[in-house]
């Protein structure tokens, strides 16, 4: 989103990223929040059965603070922005893997796959890191296929809420906002669907997450 111009050292990262968790918990202490299909990701969780979990990139505040202490693991890149929401997410304990399609992907993927292999949960924004808005790439559908888990998705309606002037339309939901947080069902996907076949997946997926934000 080009929010940093220049490398934060740790400190400034640290001082930052608390200033920012602290004002976002605040803030959502004053949301109404309804859950709907929670179970689906409570279940594995408790199970320890681990799953992709698939959210879109301009929902991000909202995906990452909802999910937040559990322990999942996550893909930021390594850009200058990425340093930040790394140490945001550190701060609510999600298990950072750094990397993105274009700096270090290849070496990511194959962290992610080893991740959900060993147990883990996996949250993935897959229209991030540079878009477009709500158009779902292969990675996250790839991994849930190669590790035979199911992948969630999540999607948010805001009542009230700004937007950031970026690529994704980052959402911010203002104070006493009534927010609505509705998961899919678990989907696990034909190990032997590829090609053509995968792709049409791939778009039907994504059609279903649209629009992501209502009215957005």
């Amino acid at each position: 989103m080009g929010f940093i111009k220049n490398r934060l050292g740790p400190w400034k990262l640290k001082s930052l990223g608390w200033s920012i968790t602290s004002l976002v918990g605040l803030t959502a202490a004053t949301w109404r929040v309804e859950f709907v299909g929670r179970e689906y990701i409570d279940s594995l969780t408790e199970k320890r059965k681990p799953f992709v979990l698939v959210f879109w990139h301009g929902d991000m505040l909202m995906g990452w603070y909802f999910h937040r202490y559990r322990g999942y693991s996550s893909l930021v890149s390594r850009s200058r922005d990425g340093d930040l929401l790394a140490e945001i997410l550190k701060q609510w304990k999600y298990n950072v893997i750094r990397g993105s399609s274009s700096k270090g992907g290849k070496e990511a993927r194959q962290e992610m796959e080893n991740l959900v292999r060993a147990g883990h949960m996996l949250v993935v924004t897959p229209d991030g890191p540079r878009g477009p808005r709500y158009e779902m790439k292969m990675g996250a559908l790839r991994i849930a296929q190669k590790t035979g888990v199911p992948v969630i998705a999540v999607t948010f309606s805001v009542s009230n809420a700004t937007h950031i002037r970026s690529w994704d339309k980052f959402t911010v939901p203002l104070p006493f906002s009534k927010i609505i947080v509705q998961y899919r069902a678990p989907e696990m996907i034909d190990p032997d669907l590829n090609g053509d076949a995968l792709d049409a997946y791939r778009e039907d997926f994504q059609e279903k997450m649209k629009p992501g934000i209502a009215g957005a």
